[in-house]
């Protein structure tokens, strides 16, 4: 054990370097684990995150370590593993290594150290806990060959060392990973929408556009989205756009919370009645986080002549309406004058009034107020496909 090189300075620098780059690429842990493993005088470095309420792993990282062995360390050697037992009941920081929990002996007469552990060449390690609460254990450990013996006080107290980046470094890839799922899962609400739904930064560049905003895009009626830019089809919608947004910018700057608000029609090419353009920012965590990566607005683009499937299906089943009764019905709900929408659809106005006239009918509303109130509160901003 005298022999062992410990690392110098400047390797461990870089050692501490790579395991903080592996805590923002996942990726990278097995060559962090790898240097880690250098570092303290050992052959192999693990980084392991249980369950413990099952004892499974919910994570684990490798510095090298064949599928096969890893394999089978998972299905049938983790549960034999005499060292985990002992270590759960550590805390936060606290070491561990062979000869503080086993004699020779008893290692000899267990499975672990004998079958999985003696065709590796690995035999002894240290470790230490980086996480532990009511459902979650985390350790990260290095081993070596029986050849080498066991650690020496020097390598347990560098590891005790390390052993703090570790915890940070892997606490930015666990938040990185709900970040991740996070915004995965924003992005699949805001699919459902009927509405187009842009998330933007303050130069216009765009972050995400949902399915129905992809669908308006690509009309480019209006509206485009052009290499990740937002392009507006008149000068004064452009200027609109660009205002709100500079007004979300300067106050972010300023680290203030904004009511920063902006809605304009957006006029189309075709005759089409214009699109509706919300802009609102995106609200900014106390630690100056934000709701979507790189993203300081949300856009709303509604399309008055949307026809939402489930908004008719509930027109039809609640209200009892038919078809076009229903559309009729929709296009008061959007604010839409029935002339644009008998227009659109290509049907004469006294066909869109005689609709009108069957809905006040079936609703037993006899004024237009009273009408499109009771449709409002009958709306639905869920698309269904």
């Amino acid at each position: 054990m005298a022999g062992e090189r410990m690392a110098g300075e400047d390797e461990l620098l870089a050692v501490i370097e790579a395991i903080h780059a592996a805590g923002l690429d996942p990726g990278l842990w097995s060559q962090a684990l790898a240097g880690l493993a250098r570092a303290v005088g050992g052959d192999f470095g693990a980084l392991e995150l249980f369950d413990k309420s099952t004892m499974q792993h919910l994570e684990a990282h490798f510095s090298d370590l064949p599928p096969a062995v890893e394999r089978t360390y998972f299905e049938h050697y983790a549960k034999l593993n005499p060292r985990i037992p002992v270590v759960f009941r550590h805390d936060v920081g606290q070491m561990s290594w062979d000869y503080m929990m086993f004699d020779e002996a008893a290692m000899l007469r267990s499975a672990y150290y004998e079958e999985f552990l003696r065709p590796t060449d690995l035999r002894y390690f240290v470790g230490g806990t980086f996480i532990r609460t009511d459902a979650q254990f985390a350790g990260c450990s290095v081993h070596r060959s029986p050849k080498r013996g066991h650690f020496a006080r020097a390598e347990i107290d560098l590891m005790r060392r390390l052993l703090p980046h570790v915890r940070q470094a892997f606490d930015v890839t666990q938040r990185l990973k709900g970040a991740g799922q996070a915004r995965h899962s924003l992005e699949r609400a805001l699919d459902w929408l009927a509405d187009g739904v842009m998330l933007a930064r303050v130069d216009g560049r765009v972050v995400y556009a949902n399915e129905a905003m992809q669908a308006i895009a690509r009309r480019g009626d209006g509206i485009a989205i052009k290499k990740g830019m937002i392009e507006l089809a008149t000068a004064e919608t452009r200027a609109r756009l660009a205002d709100a947004l500079a007004a979300i910018g300067r106050l972010r700057a300023r680290g203030a919370g904004s009511s920063t608000i902006a809605d304009f029609p957006l006029p189309r090419r075709s005759d089409a009645p214009p699109y509706l353009v919300a802009v609102r920012p995106l609200p900014a965590d106390p630690a100056g986080g934000r709701a979507a990566p790189s993203a300081d607005a949300i856009i709303f683009v509604r399309d008055p002549l949307s026809r939402n499937a489930a908004a008719i299906r509930i027109l039809r089943e609640v209200l009892g309406l038919t078809e076009a009764e229903a559309g009729v019905a929709q296009a008061l709900q959007a604010g839409l004058r029935l002339e644009d929408y008998a227009r659109a659809r290509a049907v004469s106005k006294y066909t869109i009034y005689a609709h009108l006239r069957s809905i006040k009918e079936k609703t037993g509303c006899h004024r237009m107020g009273e009408l499109i109130a009771k449709l409002n509160d009958l709306q639905v901003p869920l698309r269904i496909d």
